[in-house]
Formats: C-alpha cells, structure tokens, sequence
C-alpha cells in the first residue's frame, strides 16, 4: 500500500528525481561536522518562524498595547516565556552561527572561483539576518526597543540619498508612535521572512549549481571512496546531531536566562542608559570613541565603518585574486581578516564592560 501511494505521487510529481537532487550531493572528503553550518542556519531559522507565528497569536503590535502583550506572554501564557526566550536566544544563535559560517568559508578560501556569486549571497543573507534581529529587538516597545530605534533612525537618516526618506517613512510622524512600531512589525513578521527566504533559496540553487568547496584537506588529494559520498545519510545525520544539540542548548540558555522586558517606552524618561544587544554593541563601542564624536564623528563611525566593512566583505572574491586556498598561501587575506575579527571581538568586549561610560 505503502509503495502504491509513493508510486501514485512519483508519476504526478517527480518525487525520485526531486530526493535524487536533494540529498545525492557529493561531500567533498565524506561527511563532517565541519559542514554543519548551513543546514543548522536553516534549523534556527525555521525555529524562529514556528516560535514567531506561535508569539504573533498572543502580540499586539500598537503602542498601547505592545508592552502589555508581551507581559502578557511571559506571565500569563502557558510556556510563553520559553516560546519568547527561545525566539530571542535563537536570533543570537542565528547572528553566531553565521559568523562562524562565513569566517569558515573565509579561511578555507571557499568563495573563490566559481563560487563568487554564491559568497556575494551570503553576505546578503547576512545584511537581512541583522535587519531581521534588529527590527525584532524593537517589537516589545520597553525603554531599550523605544531608544535604540531612536538611535538606529538617527544613523539611518545620515545615510546619503535614501537614508532621509528612509528614517521618515519608518518613523511614520514627527515622532515614533503608532506608524514607526506597526512600519518595524510589518518588516520584521512578514517582509524580511520572505525575502530571507528567497535569499536563502537562490544561496543554495547556486552552491548546488557550482558544487561545494569543501574543507582545506578535500580540496586536496581524496580518494575516489571518499568522493562519492552522498549527502544522505551520512551528512544528513551529522546536522540531525547537530540541531538537536543546538537546540538544547537553546532550551538551557533561555531557562537559565529568560527574555525580560523593562519599562514601558516613554519619551519622557531622561535617566535611561540604553544599551544594544551584544551582536550590535560593537557598532555602539565606535560611537563612544574620542574621534567619532559630532555629527561627522558618527556619520563615520556609524554607517562609513560598517559600510566599508561590508564592502570589502563582498568584494573580497574579486579583489583576492590568488588562486591557492590553504590560508598559508593566503598570508595578507589572512592578516586583513585577523584585524577584522579582532576588532570586532575587542569592540564588543569593550562595549560589554562599558569601558568609556
């Protein structure tokens, strides 16, 4: 019977050819848990859709409301707190993961030819990954949501051209309200999904399309064995391990540490320190530097640095032109990386010490 209904599927839909393509993709070198990354991206980000959906059945996205509601689901809702705190500990496992995905890619040299286009894609998918986390860390509309959109459409409108009309139809009014909160709600729950989405399919019909790099050692001599081995069952399994791993330490993390929501958002509150969440903090350390004080200072710091930052990040296949992978071959890539990660590690840590307050 079994075998009937597959059968009866297969002839109207291609069900052998579609698993055939899904899951026979050569593992360069066999499977590993170094390929992770990827397919536990795609766990985290279904996760944060379930668990969203799941939050948007008890939120309401107004200003007299938002703050309540989200009260509301962390006391009254039953498991509302894990629903929530799994939602937010999952953007920060989103924003890490991926780091470590493209630092990955970076070191193993796997963006160069003719993987150019599926690298340009991930840092992309990086860009919206961090829009995504942001617009989210705004919903509650407390004390840290209500100055930290003030803060971002500040930067925003120094952004030449766009950055003006931009910041003004966010806003929604001479003042954030109703509109800025409903406008963020709307990109975060339903526009950044999508078009995350659709990145993350064209990301994936290009690497199936040129073929995973593989690590370092694949990329040398393999054996023919080795090769042919499919990404199902053996590196199916690895990532099953994985996400199941993740996902308990994400379970963990939000027992021990819950979300929690301060005060309700008002203008009126001048005492308020407010502080980015940790992936973001490095963006708020370069504000508090001597030189990128003034209005030129965080124009500077605040969209040129990141701004150069992304670029080179997506130029990096077109302007590293050496053809060898092994980081040793690759010794002023490396070092340019290295200062990169490096400042970002020492901006992060500075700003979670509060060195400059």
């Amino acid at each position: 019977m079994r075998e009937m209904v597959y059968n009866w599927f297969d002839r109207r839909l291609g069900l052998a050819s579609l698993s055939k393509t899904l899951l026979d993709e050569p593992i360069p070198g066999g499977p590993s848990f170094v390929y992770v990354f990827g397919s536990a991206m795609l766990f985290l980000f279904t996760l944060q859709v379930v668990t969203g959906f799941s939050l948007m059945f008890f939120y309401s996205p107004g200003v007299d409301h938002a703050w309540e509601s989200t009260r509301y689901i962390l006391e009254e809702v039953n498991y509302g707190w894990l629903i929530l705190s799994l939602h937010a500990w999952g953007g920060s496992a989103m924003v890490m993961v991926v780091f470590f995905h493209i630092l990955q890619v970076f070191i193993w040299g796997a963006y160069k030819t003719p993987r150019e286009l599926v690298w340009v894609m991930g840092i992309f998918l990086l860009i919206l990954l961090n829009f995504m986390v942001f617009t989210g860390y705004l919903l509650p509309w407390d004390q840290r949501s209500y100055f930290a959109m003030g803060i971002a459409l500040e930067l925003l409108d120094k952004v030449p051209i766009i950055g003006d009309g931009l910041a003004r139809f966010l806003k929604g009014g001479a003042t954030r309200g109703v509109l800025s909160l409903s406008r963020f709600f709307t990109v975060h729950a339903m526009l950044l999904p999508a078009v995350l989405a659709i990145g993350a399919g064209i990301h994936l019909f290009l690497m199936r399309r040129v073929g995973p790099a593989g690590s370092i050692k694949a990329a040398g001599k393999v054996s023919e064995e080795e090769n042919e081995t499919f990404f199902y069952p053996g590196q199916v399994t690895k990532d099953m391990i994985f996400a199941g791993i993740l996902l308990v330490i994400l379970i963990i993390g939000a027992s021990l540490y819950p979300a929690e929501v301060v005060e309700k958002a008002s203008a009126e509150a001048s005492d308020y320190n407010p502080r980015p969440e940790w992936y973001f903090i490095w963006i708020f350390q370069i504000l508090r530097l001597p030189f990128f004080t003034g209005e030129i200072g965080e124009f500077i710091g605040g969209i040129v640095v990141p701004a150069l930052l992304l670029g080179f990040l997506i130029l990096v296949p077109f302007i590293d032109r050496n053809p060898e992978r092994h980081p040793r071959r690759r010794m002023v890539a490396m070092s340019i990386m290295a200062l990169f990660v490096i400042g970002f590690i020492t901006l992060t840590v500075m700003g979670l010490l509060g060195v400059g307050e």
